[in-house]
């Protein structure tokens, strides 16, 4: 398949039933196809035929499909969609993309959907916008099941088939216990309820308070951490007074990993992190994206430059200097851009911490001493071996070959501590570590 779209096979076939106005076999077609694939494949459609396509769906699959697809096909298919389609659509689709389309589209499209949304899942919605746009608050469940402690697991086991009716998009993985002011007891499994007597109270089977939770206004990459550390599939949102307000999914998580891990790798590559996929970001605005480091980059190069002028008559005594200064540079900024990622990574992962820089440093200055001379060897080794075929580097080869060896030894050296020790600077700052991308390490040093 070499990572073809299996819809991608058949819409021809789409196309062709679509022109024969054949929707009976299209219908049929469609019911074999993953919700997923199938809005991947929504793009090599006219937007008249998206909405006939939706229209074939049954309304569970047409949520499924509609959460996959571009903010602009969404914003389509609300303003061309008949009412009552659309109506159950937006009470089904999870909370967290109608919230991201509250702050995208325009103000008359989100009238329209509040039009069509009961009063109180669009106080629910508002609620969500409060929270700033990096943190759990924005983007977690606000559908989530609780049970009080002194319920049976029968009683609870038949509140959670009337709630999953009722509220389609409630996750049913988990359940909380809560007291009578909402706050959180603790949270027993699925599997755990089935389980038990019909008669056991669930204060008895569910686990304990120390159940872990996260706050609602902190950060999303933080919350990606806790998942990743303890392998959860979801977890409870709570407030500052503990109460239950929503629920974190896995697959929001691994959302959150990918955008961070692509800012990090763009602010690596010295491009400020893009908002959008690269096709849908604007030229001028990938074009300011990335002026802005290059021209930072640009004066840095300039102060290189100045730096070189300062030994114009020792270059200009043995000119074949100036042959092995990119060598020496470039040397220099690998070994920094190597150990800039290297700890990039690590603070990620918080193999890291801040309080680790001396141990760092102490490695990185043994590593970057026998890096440097490594390297200080080969040059000196390429001068003095390829002056006895050679007549390229003087009549002094010698102490060319001395002054290079000594002069990448240090310059590896230098690279290899400033690049370790610049992302925890920067992160002792409060700022992203990422910043310390491999061109600004290779400028520094």
């Amino acid at each position: 398949m070499n990572g073809l779209n299996p819809v991608e096979l058949f819409i021809p076939e789409m196309k062709q039933l679509i022109q024969n106005k054949n929707l009976d076999e299209l219908k049929n077609l469609l019911k074999e196809m993953n919700p997923i694939d199938l809005a991947d494949g929504f793009k090599h459609f006219t937007q008249e035929h998206q909405l006939l396509i939706l229209k074939l769906l049954k309304p569970e699959r047409v949520i499924e499909v509609f959460e996959e697809l571009e903010v602009t096909q969404q914003e389509y298919l609300i303003l061309h969609l008949e009412d009552l389609t659309l109506s159950p659509l937006l009470e089904g689709v999870p909370s967290d993309v109608t919230a991201k389309l509250f702050k995208k589209l325009p103000e008359k499209t989100v009238k329209k959907m509040e039009r069509l949304m009961k009063k109180e899942r669009v106080e629910v919605i508002q609620s969500r916008l409060e929270f700033p746009a990096s943190s759990v608050g924005s983007l977690m469940q606000t559908g989530v099941i609780s049970v009080g402690p002194d319920l049976t697991a029968k009683s609870a086991l038949e509140l959670l088939q009337s709630r999953t009716r009722m509220y389609k998009e409630m996750p049913i993985e988990t359940l909380y216990v809560t007291n009578e002011n909402n706050k959180l007891l603790g949270g027993l499994t699925l599997r755990t309820l089935i389980a038990a007597p019909p008669d056991i109270k669930v204060k008895d089977i569910m686990a304990p308070v120390s159940l872990i939770r996260i706050l609602a206004k902190s950060d999303q990459e933080e919350a990606a951490k806790i998942f990743s550390r303890y392998k959860l599939i979801s977890a409870p949102v709570v407030d500052d007074d503990n109460r239950l307000i929503g629920v974190l999914m896995a697959d929001d998580m691994i959302q959150v990993i990918q955008q961070e891990d692509t800012e990090d790798i763009q602010r690596l590559a010295g491009v400020e992190a893009l908002e959008q996929p690269y096709f849908k970001t604007a030229f001028l605005q990938m074009i300011q994206k990335r002026a802005t480091w290059l021209c930072i980059l640009f004066v840095g190069e300039m102060l290189t430059a100045t730096a070189v002028g300062f030994f114009v008559k020792e270059i200009a005594e043995a000119v074949v200097l100036a042959l092995f200064i990119p060598l020496i540079i470039s040397s220099g900024g690998n070994s920094g851009s190597q150990a800039s990622t290297l700890i990039v990574r690590a603070l990620a992962l918080k193999e890291v911490g801040m309080k680790d820089w001396w141990r760092v440093m102490w490695r990185e200055v043994s590593s970057g001493l026998i890096l440097g001379l490594i390297l200080g060897t080969l040059g000196f080794l390429r001068i003095t071996i390829g002056s006895h075929f050679s007549d390229a580097y003087g009549p002094h080869p010698l102490p060319i070959a001395i002054t290079v060896g000594f002069s990448l030894t240090l310059v590896v050296l230098w690279g290899t501590v400033t690049g370790s020790l610049f992302p925890i600077f920067l992160r002792r700052l409060g700022l992203d570590p990422a910043v310390a991308s491999a061109p600004l390490v290779a400028t520094l040093v």
